[in-house]
C-alpha cells in the first residue's frame, strides 16, 4: 500500500497546458522509490495522449461481466512503465477480461529524456473530465511524477487516497504476455475502415454477442454464425474500449490466439493502443493458467533469476541476446521467462513481437506462492496424496481419487478438466503429478 504525494492535475500555464500525473511507490534501477519521476516534457500530439490515457482509464473503470467485482476493482489506477525511450500505460477492466495498454514511443514524447521504472499513476475523475477537453491546438507539457515535490514536507504533499495492486491484477499481467505472444494477425484495416468497423460493433450492454469476423479485402464482415474461415470475437462489445482513440487510428491489426484470445492493435500518431480480450468474457485473465505447467518446473525460478540479472530496462527484450548472455538452453530460457512473467516482470508488445521489462512494486515471490492451483498442487504433494503408478499417477483430491494417464501429456477426469478440457491450464491434480515427478 502506498500513497500519492499529490493529486494528478491538468492546469493552464503561459506556455500551454500542464498535465502532471502523480506516481505512487515505484521500482527503478536504483531500487524502490516513492513517487518517482519518469518523464517531463512537451508532447507533439496532446489530443492523442489525452485520448489514450482516457481509454486506458475507461477500461480500468469498466466491467463487462462479473458485476460483483466492479465496485472493488474499478478504482484501480493504471500501471506506467518507463523504458528509456517510451512510456507504457496498462490497465485491466474491473472484471479482468479486458487488458488495455497505451504505448507512447519516442516520436510521441518529443525530445525529452525518459527514465526507467514502473509505478501506478493517478487518473482521477476530475482529471478525466479535464482530459476530455484537450485538443491538438494547445501545447501540452506532460509530467509523469513531479520533481519539485521532492522538497515538500509530508504534511504539505500527503494525499489521502492510497493505491494497491491486488494479486488478481498481478496474475493477469502475468497471463497477458503469454497469450499475447501466441496470437497471430488475422486481419488488417487502414484509414476510415477502422472507424467504420468499430462503429459497426454492437452498442448493447457489455460484453455483447460473439461475432464471427470474415476478412474481405480492406473490410471486415461480421456475422452471428461461424464459417470455416471466420475468426470468433467473443463479447464483441468489449472491443469498444478503443472508442476514445478510434478517430485517431490510422490502422488496426486484429490478432487471434489458438486458445481463443483476441487482440486489437490500433496504430496512432506517435504511438499505439492495444486491447487484449479473454476467450470468454465471463472469465478473467488471472485464471487462464497459461504458465502453470512451466512454473511446475523446479528450475523455472533459478533460470528466471539468472535472466533477471541481465534483463535490463530497455523498451524491448531481445530473447536471443538473453540466451547468449546467460548460455541457457531454449527450454531453460522459456521456463525462466515464464517465472519472470508470473512475477510481473515482463509484458509483451504484439506490434514489436517482443517482451518488455517492467517491475511491479509488489512482492513477486508472494504472488507466485498465492497462485491458487499451484498452491493446491503443492499441498497435495506435501500431504503425500500423489502416488506414482506404472501407467501414470494416482492423486487423492478433495473430491475423489483420480488416475492420471499419459506420457507427454497427462489427462485427468476431475470436474475442472471435464469443464475446461485443458483450455485454462492444467488442474491441480496434474500439476501435483508434475511437481512430484520433478
Amino acid at each position: 500500500m502506498s500513497t500519492y504525494a499529490v493529486e494528478s492535475s491538468l492546469s493552464a500555464g503561459p506556455d500551454g497546458a500542464h498535465l502532471d500525473l502523480a506516481t505512487a511507490l515505484g521500482v527503478t534501477p536504483a531500487g524502490r522509490i516513492e513517487n518517482p519521476v519518469f518523464f517531463t516534457g512537451f508532447v507533439p500530439r496532446p489530443d492523442v495522449v489525452a485520448a489514450g490515457l482516457l481509454a486506458v482509464a475507461d477500461v480500468a473503470a469498466s466491467r463487462y461481466a462479473d458485476a460483483g467485482l466492479a465496485a472493488r476493482l474499478a478504482s484501480l489506477d493504471p500501471v506506467v512503465t518507463a523504458g528509456g525511450d517510451r512510456l507504457r500505460f496498462e490497465s485491466f477492466s474491473a472484471c479482468n477480461s479486458v487488458y488495455a495498454r497505451l504505448d507512447l514511443d519516442r516520436g510521441g514524447l518529443g525530445t525529452s529524456e525518459v527514465g526507467f521504472g514502473t509505478t501506478n499513476v493517478d487518473i482521477s475523475q476530475p482529471l478525466r473530465t479535464a482530459l476530455a477537453r484537450v485538443d491538438r491546438t494547445e501545447a501540452l507539457h506532460l509530467s509523469v511524477g513531479r520533481d519539485e515535490l521532492r522538497a515538500s514536507s509530508p504534511a504539505a504533499t500527503h494525499v489521502e487516497r492510497k493505491v494497491a495492486l491486488p494479486d488478481r491484477w498481478v496474475r493477469g499481467l502475468a497471463e497477458v504476455p503469454a497469450l499475447s505472444a501466441s496470437v497471430r494477425p488475422v486481419a488488417r484495416l487502414a484509414g476510415p475502415a477502422v472507424g467504420r468497423f468499430l462503429g459497426g460493433l454492437p452498442r448493447v450492454a457489455p460484453p455483447g454477442p460473439t461475432l464471427h469476423l470474415l476478412p474481405a479485402g480492406h473490410i471486415l464482415r461480421a456475422a452471428r454464425v461461424a464459417t470455416a474461415s471466420s475468426v470468433a470475437l467473443p463479447g464483441a462489445s468489449r472491443l469498444r474500449g478503443a472508442d476514445r482513440v478510434a478517430r485517431f487510428a490510422t490502422g488496426l491489426t486484429l490478432h487471434a490466439a489458438p486458445g481463443g484470445a483476441t487482440a486489437g492493435v490500433f496504430d496512432l500518431p506517435r504511438g499505439r493502443f492495444t486491447l487484449v480480450l479473454t476467450p470468454d468474457p465471463f472469465r478473467g485473465f488471472s485464471g487462464e493458467g497459461t504458465l502453470l505447467t512451466l512454473l511446475a518446473n523446479p528450475d523455472a525460478e533459478k533460470n528466471g533469476r539468472i535472466l533477471r540479472d541481465v534483463l535490463g530496462w530497455s523498451g524491448t527484450v531481445d530473447t536471443e541476446q538473453l540466451r547468449r548472455d546467460t548460455r541457457l538452453t531454449d527450454a531453460e530460457v522459456t521456463a525462466g521467462l515464464a517465472w519472470l512473467a508470473a512475477s510481473g516482470l515482463l509484458g509483451y508488445d504484439i506490434a514489436a513481437g517482443a517482451y518488455f521489462h517492467r517491475e511491479l512494486p509488489v512482492d513477486s515471490d508472494k504472488v507466485l506462492r498465492r497462485n491458487p492451483r499451484l498452491l493446491a498442487a503443492h499441498a497435495l504433494v506435501i500431504a503425500g496424496d500423489v502416488e506414482r503408478r506404472v501407467d501414470g499417477w494416482l492423486v487423492r483430491g478433495s473430491s475423489g481419487t483420480y488416475a492420471l494417464r499419459g506420457s507427454e501429456h497427462l489427462t485427468c477426469e476431475c470436474a475442472w478438466e471435464r469443464e475446461h478440457q485443458g483450455s485454462r491450464g492444467p488442474c491441480k491434480h496434474i500439476l501435483a503429478a508434475l511437481l512430484a515427478g520433478r
